[in-house]
């Protein structure tokens, strides 16, 4: 006999969630019906309470994104990547930039790259409300020179970079740790499309 925790996932969107929220009133305004809440238990691999001011595993903040299953597929980059990989302000060196009287826009896969890169080279904790977001790598910048540190720096981007949902994968990440100087590449696979080459340097 089949439940809605064996059905496969066919599309999926993300959403914020709201303070407040629970998964019955999430369910009643993304899918229409309060009662489909367990599916979202099954989608997000979700544990007792579900939702928290502090997160733990299973259990997601306000503010998270949470996976909403959608009635298509995902769409493939082949088709729009800008709706895949989404889009957000542009940032050039930290700052926002002016076009034609209104911010500049990143979409697709260059939105991705930035999201990634900022993710690696924000420093974990630094942001008040989103205290999982960032990567531990500038805890390094001064650290004794070696390859312990190199290895670190590499497994911290890494450890940051699966954090987004929009990457499948990461298949190679290495580090150069000088003085206070890291520079990190990592190879990875997004969940569409061909894989590219990340460098951050924090």
């Amino acid at each position: 006999m089949n439940t809605i925790f064996d059905k496969p996932l066919i599309g999926y969107r993300f959403v914020e969630i709201q303070y407040g929220d629970t998964l019955q009133s999430i369910a009643a305004r993304e899918l229409q019906d309060a009662t489909r809440w367990p599916e979202l238990i099954s989608f997000n691999d979700l544990r007792p309470p579900y939702i928290a001011a502090v997160a733990s595993a299973g259990v997601l903040r306000y503010g998270d994104q949470i996976l909403i299953p959608a009635p298509t597929p995902v769409i493939s980059t082949t088709s729009d990547p800008e709706r895949v990989f989404e889009a957000d302000i542009a940032l050039t060196k930290g700052k926002l930039i002016a076009v034609d009287g209104d911010f500049a826009v990143v979409a697709g896969r260059p939105n991705l790259h930035q999201a990634l890169r900022h993710r690696v080279e924000t420093e974990r904790g630094e942001l008040l409300f989103h205290p999982e977001y960032g990567s531990f790598v500038r805890r390094l910048i001064g650290a004794v020179n070696g390859p312990t540190s190199s290895l670190l720096a590499a497994q911290y981007a890494k450890s940051a970079v699966l954090m987004d949902p929009r990457v499948a994968t990461v298949t190679q990440a290495t580090a150069e740790v000088s003085g206070d100087t890291i520079r990190v590449s990592i190879e990875l696979q997004p969940v569409a499309g061909r894989p590219f080459q990340l460098t951050a340097a924090p």
